[in-house]
C-alpha cells in the first residue's frame, strides 16, 4: 500500500471518531428531549380519552333517565290523560303500574324490572291524584313550578328504606290540543339501576370509581351508600374537608373538565361531565394518579435506558464498522463506475415499471373520468353562458349523467366484492362500537332523500346503546341497500319503519316496508346474486340483481342471519340477526359507533344511484 494510501486512512479514522462523537451526543440530547415530551404527550393522550370516556358514560346515564320520561311523555299524549278526569286517570295508572311490574320470560322484549313504583297525575291547581291513594296538593312543591313551566324534573330522590334502592320523583308536563299546559304527570321511578352503572365507569384499579351529584353538590349515587343523599360536596362534614368543598364548587360551575386532588391520602384526577337531560346533574369519575403515572414514567424510563444502551452500541458498531469499511472504499474506487452504471441501469428498469402500470390504471380510470368531467363542463358552462332557455334541459342530462356515473361505480364495485368474498380475499374491519346510535345515524341521514320521494321513514330502538364488535363500513353498506330496496318497491305516502331489539346475547335489525310486497314463490330467490323477482318488479325499478346478495354475504360474515317476511301487496320486512361478541381493543382506540357523515353521503348516491323517480 503506498503512502498515500495510509494518509488517507488515517484521516478517515479521525473524521469517524469525531462523527461519532457529535452524533452521539447530538443523539442523547434529542433523545432525552423526547422522552420528556413523549411523556407529556401520552399524559395529555390520556386525560383526553379519560374525558371523552367521562362524557360517553354521562350520555349512558342520560340514556336511561330519558327512558324514564319518554315513558312519561307517552302516557301524556293519551286522551285520557289530555282530558284531565283525574279518578279515570288513577284507575288507569293503576292497571298501567301492575302491568309494568308483571315478571317475564328471557325471551320477551319488554324488561322485567320496575319502571315506576307509583304513578299520579296533578292538575293545574296542585292537586294531586296517586294510584298510592295519598291524594293531596302539591302547588307549593317547586318540581310542580317548575314543570308546569314546560321543564322536566327528577327531584325528591331517597333511599328505601325497604330494601335500600335509590328512588326519586320524576315528572314531565301534560299538554293538551292547543298547546298549553293543563297539569303533570310523574311517578316514583326505582333508578338503582344508576347506581349499578356507575360501578362499571372505572378503570382497572382498587380506588377507582364514579358517583353522581345533583345541581346543589348532594350525592345522587356512589359506590358507598351512606354517601347518597346524606354528603355534599360542597359543605364541610366529616368526610368533606375545606379543600374539598373548593374541588366541588368548581365542578358545580363548569359543564365538564378535570383536577387532581387528595382524598383519604389518595392523590387522584377527577374527570366530570354534565348529565344530559337531567337539572345539572354532574358525573365524576376518580382515576387515581398511581394508574395514571406509573406507567407512564415506568414505560419512558426504560425506553430511556434501551436508548441510551442503543446509542452506545451503535456507536461502537459504527467506528469499528467505520473503519472496516474505510480501507475496502479505496480498493474498490475502480468499481463505483460500474455501480453506479448498474443502478442506473435498475432505475430505469423500475421507471418502466411504473409507467406500465401507470398507463394500464389510466386506461381504466379515463372513461369515467371523462363522464364525471364532462358533468363539471356542462355546469360551468351553464354557469358562464347565457343559456337561460336551455337551462332545465342541460341540468336534466348533467343529473342522468352524474346518476349513471354513480350507478356504474356501484355494479363495478360489487362485482369486485362478490369477486374478493368469492376468493376468499374480502375481510372485516372488526370494531367495538355502539351499534343502535350508528344504525340510527345512517337511517337519519336518509330522512330528507326519502321526504323528497314522498315517502315517510321512521327509526325506533328498545335500547339506546348496545356495545358490539362489527364493521361500520360493512353495516352501513347492508343498511343503506335495504333502505334503497324499500324506497324503490314502495309508493307515495308509504312507510319505511327501521326497528332494533336487544336479545341480550344478539340484536335484531328490522327494515320494514308497506310497499308491494313479494309473491310467496318468490322469496327464495331475492337473496341470489342477479335475480330480480319477476319482470314485474324489474319494469318498476332498476338494478342489477346482487345487492341482496352482498347484504346476505355482509351479515353472514358477521355469523349473523338475515331472513324476509313478505306478503304481496302489503310489504316487506327484512330480519337481521347479529351475535353480540367484542374483539380485543386499546384504551385509546377510535370508537366504531364515531359516524363520517361526508362519507356517508358519498355511499348514499352510490347506494341510491338506481332509484329513478
Amino acid at each position: 500500500m503506498h503512502n498515500k494510501d495510509y494518509y488517507y486512512i488515517k484521516i478517515i479514522k479521525r473524521v469517524l471518531a469525531f462523527t461519532v462523537l457529535i452524533c452521539t451526543i447530538l443523539t442523547g440530547i434529542f433523545i432525552y428531549f423526547s422522552s420528556n415530551f413523549s411523556e407529556k404527550m401520552m399524559l395529555e393522550m390520556m386525560e383526553d380519552n379519560f374525558l371523552h370516556n367521562s362524557k360517553m358514560y354521562s350520555r349512558g346515564v342520560a340514556g336511561y333517565i330519558s327512558g324514564r320520561y319518554n315513558l312519561l311523555n307517552s302516557y301524556a299524549q293519551h286522551p285520557l290523560i289530555k282530558g284531565m278526569d283525574c279518578e279515570k286517570i288513577k284507575e288507569y295508572f293503576k292497571k298501567e303500574v301492575s302491568i309494568s311490574n308483571i315478571s317475564n320470560s328471557s325471551k320477551d322484549r319488554v324488561k322485567s324490572t320496575k319502571r315506576f313504583e307509583t304513578l299520579f297525575i296533578v292538575d293545574s291547581l296542585g292537586n294531586m291524584y296517586s294510584t298510592n291513594e295519598k291524594n293531596s296538593n302539591i302547588g307549593y312543591e317547586e318540581y310542580f313550578k317548575r314543570t308546569m313551566k314546560g321543564e322536566k324534573c327528577i327531584t325528591n330522590l331517597f333511599v328505601s328504606e325497604d330494601n335500600g334502592d335509590l328512588k326519586g320523583t320524576i315528572t314531565v308536563p301534560v299538554w293538551n290540543n292547543d298547546g298549553k299546559i293543563i297539569g303533570i304527570i310523574g311517578g316514583i321511578a326505582n333508578i338503582e339501576p344508576l347506581n349499578k352503572m356507575i360501578k362499571i365507569y372505572r378503570v382497572k384499579h382498587k380506588d377507582s370509581y364514579s358517583y353522581i351529584i345533583d345541581k346543589n353538590g348532594y350525592i345522587v349515587c356512589h359506590p358507598n351508600k351512606n354517601f347518597i343523599i346524606n354528603e355534599n360536596i360542597t359543605k364541610v362534614s366529616k368526610i368533606i374537608n375545606k379543600d374539598f368543598v373548593q374541588y366541588g364548587r368548581y365542578i358545580l360551575g363548569n359543564d365538564e373538565g378535570h383536577l387532581e386532588y387528595a382524598f383519604n391520602g389518595i392523590s387522584s384526577n377527577a374527570y366530570f361531565s354534565t348529565i344530559p337531560d337531567t337539572d345539572n346533574w354532574k358525573l365524576v369519575t376518580i382515576i387515581p394518579n398511581e394508574y395514571i403515572y406509573e406507567p407512564i414514567i415506568k414505560k419512558t424510563n426504560k425506553l430511556l435506558k434501551l436508548a441510551v444502551l442503543g446509542i452506545l452500541i451503535i456507536a461502537i458498531i459504527s467506528l469499528k464498522g467505520g473503519q472496516f469499511i474505510a480501507i475496502p472504499m479505496l480498493r474498490w474506487n475502480k468499481d463505483v463506475e460500474k455501480n453506479r452504471k448498474q443502478l442506473e441501469e435498475e432505475i430505469e428498469y423500475s421507471n418502466l415499471k411504473t409507467e406500465f402500470f401507470s398507463n394500464i390504471s389510466h386506461e381504466f380510470k379515463t372513461p369515467l373520468n371523462i363522464i364525471y368531467s364532462t358533468t363539471q363542463l356542462m355546469e360551468l358552462n351553464l354557469k358562464e353562458e347565457d343559456l337561460k332557455p336551455n337551462m332545465e334541459k342541460f341540468n336534466k342530462h348533467v343529473g342522468i349523467i352524474k346518476q349513471n356515473c354513480f350507478r356504474l361505480l356501484r355494479l363495478i364495485n360489487n362485482m369486485l366484492d362478490l369477486t374478493k368474498i368469492d376468493s376468499g380475499f374480502i375481510n372485516l374491519n372488526l370494531q367495538n362500537g355502539n351499534i343502535v346510535a350508528i344504525i340510527e345515524d345512517i337511517t337519519l341521514s336518509t330522512v330528507e332523500y326519502v321526504k323528497s320521494k314522498s315517502k315517510k321513514i321512521v327509526f325506533d330502538t328498545e335500547i339506546e346503546e348496545k356495545i358490539m364488535a362489527f364493521d361500520p363500513d360493512k353495516i352501513e353498506r347492508i343498511i343503506l341497500n335495504l333502505i334503497s330496496n324499500a324506497i324503490k318497491f314502495t309508493k307515495p305516502n308509504d312507510l319505511i319503519e327501521v326497528n332494533i331489539y336487544d336479545e341480550d346475547e344478539k340484536i335484531i335489525i328490522s327494515i320494514k316496508d308497506t310497499g308491494i310486497g313479494i309473491p310467496e314463490d318468490k322469496q327464495e330467490q331475492v337473496f341470489e346474486r342477479f335475480r330480480q323477482v319477476d319482470s314485474y318488479l324489474t319494469r318498476q325499478a332498476e338494478g342489477s340483481g346482487i345487492g341482496l346478495c352482498l347484504v346476505k354475504a355482509f351479515v353472514e360474515m358477521h355469523d349473523g342471519k338475515i331472513s324476509l317476511k313478505s306478503k304481496y301487496g302489503e310489504g316487506t320486512e327484512f330480519i337481521i340477526e347479529l351475535p353480540v361478541k367484542l374483539v380485543p381493543q386499546k384504551n385509546d382506540a377510535t370508537e366504531a359507533s364515531r359516524f363520517n357523515k361526508k362519507r356517508n353521503v358519498e355511499v348514499m348516491d352510490i347506494e341510491f344511484s338506481d332509484i329513478y323517480y
